[in-house]
């Protein structure tokens, strides 16, 4: 009875069993290297991961993966593995020609090498011995090409027991195909995530920038109604109340709607605005809550609306009296409830958001009118602010005119430093139907003509420097043999502006008649004319000064 093999024929069987076991154990290493390397996305992480799973699994020495830098034409070690930091330190450092070595031969001809014996191999480059006092013996080494083109080379190096094979070879060049694959997937996870850092740093930088523009200390004025005004949006900024902003057209809603934003707890996140006055009906609905994919022709895919794009933010609803009843039901809603539907939808999303409104029209009228819900007037006017019209805060222009004539002068590379006394009265007195939006445009379009350093009345629009000059009088001042020319005054302000004006002049055109009369019966001295008129000496300096009259002249007189 031959219930067991003899020993001859296990001596014949077990070298096959060996090798087949071997291969299946080197599939199912590949198969865990390939689930692996896709699991992966930390780039350094990956590269180190693949090096020591190469040392394991061709039970060598060492592995390095050489990527090539296209800028410079050279290798590089991307990541250095169980090495000491000495060592790490310089290999990270060390760059080679691309056509040295047997990595340079393979990564040129995009061929695999195996050599069992370096020293009888002319390709092979001695540096990397150098560099880290080592000694290598025998090299396999495969390409790694992605899909873009090749990336570097794969090696591993010193078998430890016998010599590199054609299976070694045949497995390194399988692990190469999925090492290529997931190197790509890397390098674009970590250009990804390098973007998401640059564009996280930028939009902070922005937001910053943002919020230093629209501050409630860059909105410019110092009247008692802006001043007013101001310190109630201020207060209600550090809650989550609702907003209700009256004011004409160009008085500064949004300016005002964005300083309380950046002033309030909702900061950091979006501010978004839309002009309900300014789309048509049809699209305001799907602006506002969005669509789904078909809810109406062209709506080619899903697009979230302004509600949703405002989340956690504040969302700025100008223009509120335009919006159409059938959409005042579904923005109370949001308030009521803090959900909405997209277009095409019956699923409630819910959203938080705050909502400042703004207008230049009376709710209240409107809803009496019936053109406005009385329901969502009352959950509107939590908190209302008014921002006073230009023309009732005069005191403000000359600091608005200053500023936007930086503002302009700058982007125009020009050097204006101001305005005269006759166009500064003309802007001061001038009603501004477009508020504070058209003294800007005033400005900016008087930047543009001005050639020198002063903006003079001739820059102005008709509407407002359309002053005629009457007929040229004569001062009744016997010491004054000279005409002046005035404007007709159009109104009580301008009247007592342009007397204050005429004031100052004829008393500066007094002083330099009495000083060049004194100075000439002096000599030109200083000490002695104020003597004789028993005036102080140093005011009479002082005003010498001003005009800067040359006491040489009167010497020579004497």
């Amino acid at each position: 009875m031959d219930d067991f093999p003899s020993a001859e024929k296990v001596n014949k069987v077990t070298p096959a069993n060996h090798r087949l076991e071997q291969k299946i154990a080197r599939l199912s290493a590949l198969y865990d290297i390939s689930s692996a390397l896709h699991s992966i996305i930390d780039r350094d992480e990956l590269l180190k991961f693949i090096l020591k799973k190469t040392k394991h699994l061709l039970d060598v020495e060492g592995a390095s993966l050489i990527f090539w830098n296209p800028k410079e034409n050279t290798f590089f070690f991307p990541v250095v593995a169980e090495e000491t930091r000495e060592v790490e330190k310089r290999l990270k450092q060390l760059s080679f020609p691309c056509d040295s070595g047997v990595a340079g031969w393979v990564f040129r001809e995009g061929k695999p090498a195996l050599i069992n014996d370096v020293e009888t191999d002319e390709r092979h480059y001695k540096g990397i011995d150098e560099n880290t006092k080592s000694k290598t013996k025998s090299i396999l080494c495969v390409p790694l090409r992605g899909s873009t083109g090749p990336l570097g080379v794969i090696e591993a190096v010193n078998k430890k027991n016998g010599a590199f094979t054609e299976d070694d070879q045949q497995l390194l060049m399988a692990m190469a195909n999925n090492i290529a694959t997931s190197i790509e997937k890397s390098n674009l996870y970590y250009e990804l995530q390098r973007a998401e850092a640059f564009l996280r740093r930028q939009n902070a930088g922005l937001r910053q920038a943002v919020k230093q523009k629209y501050s409630f200390e860059n909105i410019i004025g110092s009247s008692s109604k802006i001043k007013d005004t101001l310190k109630k949006a201020e207060q209600v900024s550090l809650t989550d109340s609702t907003v209700l902003i009256y004011g004409e057209t160009g008085t500064g809603k949004e300016l005002v709607a964005q300083a309380i934003h950046n002033s309030s707890p909702r900061a950091m996140d979006n501010f978004v605005s839309i002009n309900c006055g300014a789309i048509p009906e049809n699209l305001l609905e799907s602006e506002l809550f969005g669509h789904e994919r078909g809810a109406f022709t062209n709506a080619a895919m899903r697009r979230i609306g302004r509600f949703e794009e405002a989340n956690r933010g504040t969302f700025f609803l100008d223009e509120i009296g335009d919006m159409p009843l059938s959409l005042q039901v579904k923005l109370l809603r949001v308030l009521q409830e803090g959900v909405i539907q997209r277009l095409g939808s019956n699923q409630d999303i819910p959203v938080d958001v705050r909502i400042i409104a703004a207008t230049h029209q009376d709710l209240g009228k409107l809803v009496k009118e019936g053109k406005f819900r009385q329901d969502l007037y009352y959950r509107l006017k939590v908190f209302e602010l008014e921002i006073p019209p230009l023309r009732e805060r005069r005191e403000d222009i000359a600091l608005l005119i200053n500023h936007f004539i930086q503002s302009h002068s700058k982007k125009a590379g020009k050097k204006i430093s101001g305005v005269d006394n006759t166009t500064l009265t003309f802007l001061s007195n001038y009603d501004y139907p477009g508020n504070v939006r058209e003294l800007e445009h005033v400005i900016e379009r008087a930047v543009i003509l001005t050639k020198g350093t002063l903006i003079h009345s001739d820059a102005l629009p008709r509407e407002i420097g359309n002053l005629k000059p009457s007929v040229k009088i004569s001062l009744d001042l016997d010491e004054l043999d000279e005409e002046e020319t005035f404007l007709i005054p159009r109104n009580n302000e301008e009247l007592k502006a342009m007397k204050a004006q005429a004031r100052k002049r004829t008393e500066e055109k007094i002083e330099r008649l009495f000083l060049t009369e004194w100075l000439s019966r002096t000599g030109g001295n200083i000490a002695e004319a104020a003597r004789q008129t028993k005036m102080n000496r140093s005011w009479l300096a002082q005003l010498v000064s001003r005009y800067k009259l040359n006491l040489s002249e009167f010497r020579k007189r004497s």
